[in-house]
């Protein structure tokens, strides 16, 4: 061999231990600076079944809740969808999300109100609100639905939004509303 024909042999060499040795650094570098999982993250307790309290659907009733618990969000107002247990019907009527809870029930009692009481008109929904803004019931459909909001969750109206779009597409228009549900 001439002198532009030396041997390759160490190149290679270095280059099979060099390779190695570099991804195990790179590794004991990465485990050393990247933070460690933070168990609560891994384990989602807020997908913990909800215990609810099923309401006495009529026939008709039913059929409606569940085409609207059967296309319900996975999300609303940001809260990550959550089961629901009480019972064999439960999954069929009530939603729950977020952690505390919001818990909106379709087949709820109707509420009655003045025609001069505050409404609130959110995506073709007309929603009633208690006086503490903890519970919001549905005036405009043949099956009301009610949404229970607990302190923690400041913006209700978030959650209100997102669901009026799935109950005006599922739950049948009442023929009477109060006037300003108009």
């Amino acid at each position: 061999m001439g002198s532009g024909g030396k041997s390759r042999l160490p190149a290679i060499v270095a280059t099979l231990v060099a390779v190695p040795v570099a991804v195990v650094a790179g590794i004991v570098v990465f485990n050393a600076i990247a933070p460690e999982a933070d168990e609560s993250v891994l384990v989602q307790e807020d997908l913990a079944p909800v215990s609810v309290e099923a309401p006495e659907l009529s026939e008709d009733a039913a059929v409606v809740c569940l085409a609207l618990t059967a296309t319900a969000p996975q999300e609303a107002g940001g809260l990550e969808a959550r089961p629901v247990e009480g019972g064999e019907r439960a999954a069929e009527s009530v939603m729950a999300y977020g952690d505390p809870a919001v818990v909106a029930t379709c087949g709820a009692a109707p509420v009655e109100v003045e025609d001069t009481a505050a409404v609130y008109k959110l995506n073709g929904v007309c929603w009633f609100s208690d006086e503490e803004g903890a519970v919001w019931t549905t005036l405009d459909r043949q099956v009301p639905v009610s949404v229970s909001v607990p302190a923690e969750h400041e913006q209700p109206v978030d959650v209100l939004n997102d669901l009026s779009n799935v109950i005006a597409e599922k739950v049948p228009a009442a023929e009477t509303a109060p006037t300003g549900c108009a």
